[in-house]
């Protein structure tokens, strides 16, 4: 029987539209390996309460946590995609991003208010492994993706994590997700850089949702042979859900209980090459311009080559004289990716003026791939 305390918690969240919500012990947290399996170098979201390998512990954050409460807001279908055409090129920001921060902020907020009005401690944190702890309170498994599976909601949820001192009555599945996936490598054949390599198999240093926020095993730095996989993300790929066959026949979510940012997830990617950092906060939400202007500008570019759409070689072209180096240099592989006349002939002028060895390094490498498509 449920304690009248954690019964009123669970009531509020329910009136409250929180979709999930679990509770359980403080105890240490044993890591599933395919959240963050061997601490990568170039990404460690949760070093500060990482007491020994792949395990964590609440009371870094809280010494008098009693219980780990989850939250979960089901975002599917909230997005807004506009396919892009041949003169109006578009990018992605993947799946359920326009309304990331707000969902997760919005739950948990509601549960922290909740229980400080009570008088109990209640402190929000993002530096647990809160996969993990969302099977541990029994709310779903973990995929082969490593995202968390919900039986009605599949994995395109939104979670939060808030520590209290209050006595509500917790629940303990173990950290020990079973293998719902079965036979099932969708997930792993369709990821562009192989991060996913089977099941609790996950390197976070070659995922490319790290790679466009400048993360990842090549930092801000993505090598030529590698910007094909790209395609036309400017942030948070989410490829692994979109082709997940436990995300079919999914009911798309019509409305929050919270206001959102009206924006679209398919932003036209030819005004972001030289766009203000104003401008670029004006077109795109929060959760995608706050990890760096140069990095959606970078990202925007690479998914201009990609595209290979002539309606770029203008602002490529004024972008490959006026950028910074590295975006210069970008701009410089892009119009060798498009091709043509007009791409050669910026490429031939910019090579008379350029100083940046680097940039001359891409310069170079794109006017060898015309010349031999031209021969």
């Amino acid at each position: 029987m449920v304690d009248n305390l954690t019964q009123a918690l669970h009531d509020f969240a329910k009136r409250k539209e929180i979709d999930l919500l679990g509770v359980t012990n403080a105890d240490d947290i044993v890591c599933i390996p395919c959240e963050y399996d061997s601490d990568p170098v170039h990404y460690a979201p949760c070093r500060r309460t990482k007491i020994r390998d792949n395990t964590y512990s609440p009371k870094v954050i809280m010494k008098s946590v009693k219980a780990v409460i989850i939250t979960g807001m089901y975002m599917f279908g909230f997005d807004k995609i506009i396919p892009g055409t041949l003169g109006c090129p578009r990018g992605n920001i993947g799946p359920w991003t326009r309304a990331y921060v707000e969902a997760g902020r919005y739950a948990t907020d509601q549960v922290m208010s909740f229980l400080q009005n009570m008088g109990y401690k209640a402190v929000f944190t993002n530096e647990l492994p809160y996969r993990t702890l969302a099977v541990k309170c029994g709310l779903g498994s973990i995929g082969k993706n490593g995202f968390l599976y919900h039986e009605k909601m599949g994995s395109y949820i939104r979670m939060g994590c808030v520590l209290t001192d209050a006595p509500l009555e917790t629940e303990d599945h173990g950290t020990q997700s079973s293998n719902t996936c079965g036979k099932c490598n969708i997930c792993i054949n369709a990821c562009p850089t192989g991060a996913l390599r089977g099941q609790n198999d996950y390197d976070a240093d070659y995922c490319l949702h790290l790679w466009l926020q400048g993360q990842g095993i090549y930092g801000e730095n993505i090598p030529p042979e590698e910007r094909h996989k790209c395609l036309n993300y400017i942030m948070r790929t989410g490829r692994c859900l979109e082709v997940c066959p436990r995300n079919r026949g999914l009911q798309p979510r019509k409305a929050f209980p919270f206001k959102s940012e009206n924006k679209s997830d398919s932003p036209e990617l030819i005004p972001l090459v030289l766009a203000s950092e104003e401008e670029i906060k004006a077109r795109l939400p929060y959760h995608v311009y706050k990890y760096g202007i140069e990095n959606i500008r970078r990202n925007a570019i690479i998914a201009l080559g990609n595209a290979k759409d002539p309606a770029a070689l203008e602002v490529l072209s004024r972008g490959l004289t006026v950028l910074s180096d590295k975006a210069r240099g970008l701009c410089a592989w892009a119009l060798g990716e498009i091709g043509g006349n007009e791409a050669k002939t910026s490429l031939i002028m910019a090579a008379q003026t350029e100083t940046s060895s680097n940039v001359q390094k891409e310069i170079e490498m794109a006017l060898h791939k015309l010349d031999l498509a031209i021969n």
